[in-house]
């Protein structure tokens, strides 16, 4: 690793442990915010690693970042999983783990010198998993609410461009390059990560942080160009200016809490206590869309009387696949929400509701207490 590795190595540390900050209070409740957490302390401790190793080579540094590489594809694929709630194929489950065990067994026996067809062998292990988990991503999105499928989206935007970049890792493959792409792998993943919550969770917005980091960068060598600057100090320079804007957008947005999707409750308790104010209290429930008795004709008179028993439904309960749950989750993907939200009881009438992954829990308990407020609303 160079000088300049090491930099945007550190760059991109920093940036993963700002973003495992950012998402600890809502990985407190488990489900997608733990995944996600538990994946950016994996990519922090395997570039921590790899500074350590660069400040003082050791074998030990070298086969325990192995170790942690090995496990990152098994921990990218249970997010994966609990993004559109949905299991991976059984073979795509075994590959991961048992990849993820006999790599680590190697790093740390006949890996402590790591041979280039082992090299080899984990980078086209975790392409093979990424990929798969790419499609599996796509073909359950539609399984999940409009919001959270925007983020299955954002998420499969930023695994698709974080691969080639971690392929450029394997020195034995690009033993050219002047700098790894890691480190902005890295950092494209935890872009997408700070945009999980509310209405950020789009392609797009992703987007346009990559447009403003490569503006940054763009900027910076043509500055130096301008300077006369040669082509290995622009291209360093270039890099820097890059993955430091890409961590200043990471702290200014989890630095700041009114970037983050504000909960249901502090506007409520400003409205009135009629059932239309309460709704118009909170831009997630005024765009909710009504489900009534005449919508739910298709459906059995004691289902709906079962579904209308509970003040909220929410698509992530366990249990036993039922026929009241599967009743339920078909009413929620037929509506792309994640929430149904009780209007009354009789007659049987409800908000059909499209939240986001990351604060599910958060948004679950809220909406409880709405439905207790609206229960006594005139």
């Amino acid at each position: 690793m160079t000088a300049i590795g090491a930099l945007l190595t550190a760059i991109g540390l920093l940036a993963a442990l700002v973003a495992r900050a950012g998402v600890a209070a809502a990985a407190r409740g488990g489900g997608v915010a733990g995944h996600l957490q538990l994946l950016l302390t994996l990519i922090a401790l395997l570039l921590g690693l790899r500074l350590a190793n660069f400040a003082l080579p050791s074998p030990f540094f070298v086969a325990f970042t192995m170790v942690v590489a090995a496990w990152l594809p098994l921990a990218t694929l249970r997010l994966a999983e609990e993004l559109v709630r949905r299991h991976a194929p059984r073979w795509l489950k075994l590959l991961a783990l048992f990849g993820a065990i006999g790599f680590s067994v190697l790093a740390v026996t006949f890996g402590i010198v790591w041979t280039g067809a082992a090299i080899i062998a984990l980078a086209l292990f975790q392409a093979a998993v990424m990929a798969a988990l790419l499609v599996h991503l796509v073909s359950q999105r539609s399984a999940v609410s409009l919001a959270e499928r925007r983020a299955v989206d954002m998420l499969a935007l930023a695994f698709a461009l974080a691969v080639p970049l971690l392929a450029t890792d394997f020195a034995r493959l690009f033993p050219d390059l002047p700098f790894r792409g890691g480190p902005f792998a890295a950092l494209v993943f935890v872009l997408a990560c700070s945009r999980l919550a509310g209405e950020a969770s789009r392609p797009l917005r992703l987007l346009g942080d990559i447009v403003i980091i490569a503006g940054a960068g763009g900027i910076v060598a043509l500055g130096a160009k301008l300077m006369g600057a040669a082509d290995p100090v622009t291209l360093a320079l270039s890099a820097t200016a890059a993955g430091a804007a890409a961590l200043a957008l990471l702290v200014e947005r989890f630095a700041d809490p009114a970037s983050r999707a504000e909960g249901l409750l502090p506007p409520i308790a400003k409205a009135g206590h009629e059932e239309a104010a309460i709704l118009a209290a909170h831009p997630l429930l005024a765009s909710g869309v009504p489900v009534t008795a005449a919508t739910l004709a298709d459906l059995p008179d004691d289902l709906i009387a079962a579904l209308a028993a509970k003040s909220v439904v929410c698509a992530a309960e366990g249990g036993a696949i039922d026929t009241l749950t599967g009743a339920a989750r078909e009413l929620l993907s037929r509506y792309g929400a994640s929430h149904l939200l009780r209007l009354s009881q009789h007659p049987p009438r409800f908000l059909a509701i499209s939240g986001g992954a990351l604060n599910q829990d958060r948004l679950t308990s809220e909406l409880t207490i709405v439905a207790r407020l609206l229960e006594r609303a005139p």
